[in-house]
């Protein structure tokens, strides 16, 4: 699979409030450490207002060393090969501290620590509004949870019934992609867009129904070829 190239600046703004601690103080060492995000394991080294960051992409298809400094605003600035111009906030809270882009359009977001649970809102993690066509009752929803590269969940219907379990790994490179298999009815691979506001549930013979999910509180997603709406 063949890696979308995005030639650019990566830059991280950090939130310098504690929740329920009032003003912080921003440390020399705010973003050294490792962090699990929604597209791969990160790294950073921070020495002074010097960064090195490595990425370990789920599925293989980003590895990338890159390095970058903090500025006077507390942002830290990275060139990177494949990701594109955008500001990810950091946000240092006693639950997790955790960082995600201000861009519409390419989301990238992640918590401190090693194959940790990402937040709802996060990668795959949340709920999902799935639209009532074929197989799928009106009223129905999925909550997923993904840890690291590991997606699972389960799709209820309008009663709160269980329909059907998920179990799947992430796959980041040409798009976001949780790959894996229903406990009843064989393999689904969940194709997500970049902004990660809804992805479609494809099989082997692709997604002719243009079967589908929105991220709760999106109006819409688009997924390549149709909207998805709630």
């Amino acid at each position: 699979m063949k890696n979308i190239l995005w030639a650019g600046i990566l830059t991280l703004a950090i939130s310098t409030s504690l929740i329920g601690c009032g003003p912080a103080t921003v440390n020399s060492s705010a973003f050294a450490g490792t962090w699990t995000t929604n597209l791969g394991a990160v790294n950073i080294v921070q020495k002074g207002d010097e960064l090195t960051a490595t990425i370990e992409g789920y599925g293989g298809n980003w590895n990338e060393v890159f390095t970058g400094t903090v500025n006077g605003d507390n942002e830290a600035v990275f060139d990177t090969e494949v990701l594109g111009e955008f500001t990810l906030v950091l946000s240092l809270s006693m639950t997790g501290d955790t960082f995600e882009s201000t861009s519409t359009e390419l989301s990238f977001c992640g918590i401190r620590g090693a194959d940790m649970e990402l937040p709802s809102g996060c990668g795959f993690s949340g709920k999902w509004i799935v639209p009532s066509k074929s197989v799928f009752l009106p009223g129905s929803y999925m909550i997923l949870t993904q840890v690291g590269e590991n997606v699972t969940g389960t799709i209820y219907d309008g009663n709160d019934k269980t329909y059907e379990t998920f179990t799947g790994v992430m796959e980041w490179g040409k798009g976001w992609r949780a790959n894996g298999e229903y406990s009843e009815r064989g393999e689904i691979s969940l194709w997500m867009n970049a902004s990660e506001t809804g992805f479609q549930f494809m099989t082997d013979k692709g997604n002719i129904q243009e079967l589908c999910a929105v991220r709760e509180g999106a109006e819409s997603a688009y997924l390549g070829s149709f909207y998805c709406e709630p």
